[in-house]
């Protein structure tokens, strides 16, 4: 990836996606201490460490992927266009731009590629509502400034 000069003209990262998966870490990761200390101590000692070590891993896979959604963004500047989809992290520079969608119908944004194709953006997710489209016509800018054609 080439070096970037972090200075980001347009950023946005899913606000309510955040908000839910910290709701969720506390609920599900409260749910289950609560859930192991509510047990009598003659139950919890029927468990094997694996048992519970399996327990605590399955809680953690389902928060990983909640947080790998909800730690997506999107960044342009200068260099070009930075973002995250889940755990993989994207930098495209603006030869590879054809420009940006968001449709009323679309659940995320997208980026259009020069080969064709396009990426979601995850990090302007309808959810966020007008932020959402704030956030979009910002990023809307800074890409028509840059890989306008």
């Amino acid at each position: 990836m080439p070096a970037v000069n972090h200075t980001w003209e347009a950023q946005a990262h899913p606000h309510l996606l955040r908000r839910q998966a910290s709701v969720w870490t506390i609920v599900l990761g409260g749910g289950a201490v609560f859930g192991w200390f509510a047990l009598p101590a003659n139950v919890r000692v029927l468990f094997t460490e694996l048992q519970v070590a399996t327990l605590a891993f399955f809680v953690l896979v389902m928060l990983s992927i909640v947080w790998s959604l909800a730690l997506g963004y999107v960044k342009a500047g200068p260099d070009g266009l930075l973002f995250r989809n889940g755990l993989r992290t994207r930098h495209l520079p603006w030869s590879e731009v054809v420009g940006v969608r968001y449709n009323r119908a679309d659940h995320w944004a997208f980026v259009e590629l020069s080969d064709d194709s396009d990426r979601p953006l995850l990090g302007i997710q309808r959810s966020d509502g007008p932020l959402a489209d704030e956030m979009f016509a910002q990023l809307d800018a800074v890409v028509t400034k840059y890989a306008g054609r």
